[in-house]
């Protein structure tokens, strides 16, 4: 995936993106509150900020047509069901996230030539076969095993990589150690700081 967003990056060509929304200063304060944790109105956690930039995080959209035959002893609407499940991948740090693609339809993406000259782009961790398989193996240990007491089979229907505008900020604990943490600036920031907005309803559509 990193050599594919680098090579289209390179040619200018039109990406997909989420819209930049939120306010930097506000979304900053949030992860940094989030980070520090609070006990009684106490910060829990303390660390210092290194560096700070403006960047695009990747990501990929990927949505599944699934069919499973239920076990017996999970048997609630029929034994065989049949839909939708997505996720959304996050390409940097390599994990994904369920999507309810039922309540909150297709996800909303722009599409244009993202501004790399304001904004650097967070390399991806991973090829699109690596998050393929990792969404695939999620989606059979979260969801089907889970409710439906084995595996189901599952058809790629569509595979989107798209970009969140986001600010970089280096977290720094003891003086010594460090790792990138991410303030998103888009709509699903502001509904949901750990998943895109993602949510679902297993009573009514698993």
């Amino acid at each position: 995936m990193k050599d594919t967003m680098v090579k289209h990056l390179n040619k200018r060509k039109e990406e997909f993106y989420t819209e930049e929304i939120a306010d930097r200063k506000k979304a900053v304060e949030s992860k940094l509150k989030l980070l520090h944790g609070s006990f009684f109105g106490k910060q829990i956690v303390k660390f210092e900020i290194g560096s700070v930039a403006d960047v695009w995080v990747p990501y990929c959209y990927l949505e599944y047509d699934f069919h499973v035959e239920r076990n017996i002893m999970f048997k609630k609407k029929g034994l065989v069901k049949e839909g939708k499940v997505a996720v959304v991948f996050d390409a940097n740090e390599m994990h994904p996230f369920q999507y309810d693609v039922y309540e909150s339809g297709s996800l909303p993406l722009k599409k244009g030539k993202i501004k790399i000259e304001e904004k650097k782009v967070v390399a991806a961790s991973g090829s699109v076969s690596d998050m393929k398989k990792k969404s695939e193996e999620y989606i059979q240990y979260k969801i089907m095993r889970k409710f439906y007491g084995r595996n189901g089979e599952l058809t790629l229907r569509k595979e989107t990589l798209f970009y969140r505008p986001a600010v970089e900020l280096e977290i720094i604990y003891k003086g010594r150690h460090s790792n990138m943490r991410y303030a998103y600036l888009d709509q699903f920031a502001i509904e949901n700081e750990h998943v895109l907005g993602l949510k679902y309803r297993v009573e009514n559509n698993f």
